[in-house]
């Protein structure tokens, strides 16, 4: 007799793309983990609390990881995409936060967003704060600065965003 293999789980979760006023361009974020090397950058996004509506976690991650979520939602994507952590993400994510142990990856609601107010409103002066700096690139630059195991999800999500 086989032991059964449970379904993959995947952990609800919003993110941002923000887009400058041409929406030739988009903030990445540098996560403060400089474990992640050159793949540090990515953008804003987060868990969604069971209670939340995936715009009110969007607002709520916002106001956590850049200090503002003064946002315009210029489109949102119908249905969220998935990727699977890696098998060492995995391991490393259930020993640094249990709340993600069981999750075999996350299950994405995508924003396209712009800022109502200038970067400058940007800030990391939350506790503990997971970026320390951000910079405007092109949609083609952010899929290839962020993690290899992320690349696919952004390319369809920019792509259905109409940014790429």
């Amino acid at each position: 007799m086989t032991g059964a293999t449970s379904a993959p789980r995947y952990r609800p979760n919003v993110c941002a793309v923000i887009t400058d006023d041409s929406q030739r361009r988009v903030l990445m974020f540098r996560r403060v983990d400089a474990t992640l090397g050159e793949f540090r950058w990515q953008f804003p996004q987060g868990g969604l609390d069971s209670d939340e509506t995936p715009e009110q976690g969007l607002l709520r991650e916002l106001t956590e990881e850049i200090g503002t979520n003064d946002v315009l939602v210029l489109r949102q994507l119908p249905q969220p995409l998935r990727y699977d952590y890696p098998p060492d993400i995995l391991t490393a994510l259930a020993t640094k936060d249990p709340r993600k142990a069981g999750f075999s990856g996350q299950e994405q609601h995508w924003f396209l967003v712009q800022l109502r107010v200038s970067p400058s409103h940007i800030h990391f002066n939350h506790s503990p704060p997971e970026f320390d700096a951000w910079e405007w690139v092109t949609p083609d630059q952010a899929v290839a600065r962020v993690v290899p195991f992320k690349r696919v999800v952004y390319q369809k999500a920019l792509s259905a965003l109409g940014m790429l």
